[in-house]
């Protein structure tokens, strides 16, 4: 007895009718009353009764049908449960700076979302200065750093992608007339800059 037999058994149940049975399983007819056939030499019972094109059920076949119907919702609730257990779940926690996960993460989120919604995901702003104990520690999982130059024990760094930073002044401020503006013309400026990044 093959779970298959069983989901074509019912289906030929209800329907009553071999052909309508067969075009709602997407088979030939022939694999349907071959199914049948099976399915009754393997129980050694007669599960109906073929009267010209009317079809009825068996004593047998009345039985076996609340079977049937048990067995295919067991197996679908444990296809659901193996399923889900392939899934991670959990939590992900990471350390970004508000500019790239404003920027870059919104996409990349969605992606992840949908390949394991199981998975909380929780972004902490940035900070390099307990960020080693905190990869160490499981704390924290995955960070994202702004920085020229990043080494670490114990910690895979990859470096992604060079970005461009830009320097907001107004009109008058006398480093708006250079086109590019370094790091040590910076000296003695007042710079607002975010806490953490």
């Amino acid at each position: 007895m093959e779970i298959r037999q069983l989901r074509t058994f019912r289906v030929v149940a209800e329907a009553l009718n071999f052909t309508r049975a067969a075009e709602s399983l997407h088979l030939a007819q022939s694999s349907v009353s071959a199914q049948i056939k099976g399915l009754e030499e393997d129980l050694g019972v007669k599960l109906f009764d073929r009267i010209g094109k009317s079809v009825t059920l068996t004593e047998a076949g009345l039985k076996l049908l609340d079977y049937a119907g048990r067995i295919e919702g067991m197996t679908e609730e444990i296809r659901g449960v193996l399923r889900q257990d392939q899934q991670l779940s959990g939590e992900l926690v990471v350390r970004v700076p508000e500019t790239v996960a404003s920027v870059y993460l919104p996409e990349v989120t969605a992606r992840y979302h949908q390949l394991n919604p199981h998975v909380k995901i929780t972004y902490i702003n940035c900070s390099d200065l307990q960020l080693a104990k905190e990869l160490r520690s499981g704390c924290v999982d995955l960070a994202f750093l702004m920085t020229d130059e990043l080494s670490m024990k114990d910690a895979d760094v990859e470096f992604i992608k060079e970005e461009t930073l830009a320097v907001i002044a107004p009109e008058s401020h006398h480093l708006c007339d250079r086109g590019e503006v370094l790091l040590p013309d910076l000296a003695g400026e007042t710079l607002l800059m975010p806490q953490t990044d």
